[in-house]
Formats: C-alpha cells, structure tokens, sequence
C-alpha cells in the first residue's frame, strides 16, 4: 500500500483521499516533546510502523521526538537523551481525521529502539559539529 502511495501522483493522492471523505488539505497537529529540563540538543526521527494482529497488518507513520546533549570529551561524548514515540493514527471522526498519539518503546523491538536511539545519536553529533563551526 505504502509503495502505490508513494507512486501517486499529488493530483492522484487527493482525489484518492477525497474519494475516502477525507479532507487531503486539513493538516495534522505536529507531536510535541516535553523534557523534564531544557535541552541543548533536540530532533526527530521519522519511520513507519506494521501492526500486525489477528493476521492483518496495517502500516502507519512514526516519529521519535529525542532532547539532549553531548557531555564529556570530544571524541568521547557521551550521548544523554529523552525521547517520546508517536503514531499517526485514525480518529475515525470528522475532524480531525488524524492525530499524534504517544506509544511506549516497549512496543518495539530492542533492536528497532536501539536504531532509532543511534539515528538520534548521529543527529545530536552533527548538530552539534555543526554549532561548534559556526561558534568557533
């Protein structure tokens, strides 16, 4: 499904959504991180998810919303992070259609936290490689 997606056209993917009584120009609240102390250091990371239940399986878009900073010496930072998961799931309402809902990391595997968590990791880095060219 997400394959014939990705092939639509825009003009396509509009009339499909019309078509579904969705409304393809509504947009969707971003998720928001709340840390539990200010950050230097934030991002998100995007992914799809597969739920896979009773023999069907359904495919909807993720993120993990990570705060943090680098502390130690360079070369041998150590990453520090929050973060918080989020699914794009149906209302099954008018309005709005979507909506960001948490979901634990528990519901992934380890090993698919462990990615995501290194994908944020290499994000904080090179933003922060970044900031200390710009502020030398």
């Amino acid at each position: 499904m997400n394959e014939v997606l990705r092939r639509l056209t825009d003009a396509q993917a509009r009339k499909l959504a019309r078509s579904v009584k969705l409304d393809p120009d509504q947009t969707v609240t971003p998720p928001q991180m709340q840390t539990t102390s200010p950050q230097p250091l934030e991002g998100v990371v995007d992914f799809d998810i597969t739920i896979v239940a009773l023999g069907h399986a359904v495919t909807w878009p993720a993120k993990m919303l990570w705060a943090g900073a680098l502390h130690g010496e360079p070369g041998h930072a150590e990453f520090g992070m929050q973060s918080a998961l989020h699914i794009l799931i149906p209302t099954r309402e008018d309005g709005p259609a979507f909506v960001w809902d948490g979901i634990d990391h528990r519901m992934l595997p380890a090993a698919a936290d462990d990615v995501l968590f290194e994908r944020a990791e290499q994000a904080a880095r090179s933003a922060e490689a970044s900031a200390g060219k710009s502020n030398p």
